[in-house]
């Protein structure tokens, strides 16, 4: 899966998830169905939850684990979870992060 198929598979999750900026600045959806409705998910780990291929935690294990299950390529899996974090206000990670709100319909100037 490359970047664009990603803010594509991103952006079907719109309906399952209430996708907020948290106070620390990390993008975070929050799951409206299933047996996880009120978790909190990060990009990465709801796409890879809405797909099919399984249900993973917010933290480093469980992002590498959907990302493995996405077939998603460490470059790019390391760039949504620095995007998600808001690590850096330069360069791909901003454009990145810019894309992932606009697909989610997430206020771009949070």
């Amino acid at each position: 899966m490359n970047e664009t198929e990603f803010i594509l598979a991103l952006a079907k999750t719109t309906k399952a998830y209430k996708w907020s900026v948290q106070s620390n600045k990390s993008l975070t959806g929050t799951a409206q169905n299933g047996k996880d409705r009120g978790k909190k998910f990060d990009p990465l780990t709801a796409v890879c939850r809405s797909t099919g291929n399984g249900t993973y935690g917010s933290t480093s294990r469980g992002q590498k684990s959907a990302a493995k299950q996405l077939d998603v390529s460490t470059t790019l899996a390391t760039n949504v979870v620095n995007a998600t974090k808001a690590t850096s206000n330069r360069g791909n990670y901003q454009v990145l992060r810019g894309r992932m709100k606009q697909a989610l319909g997430v206020s771009v100037n949070t």
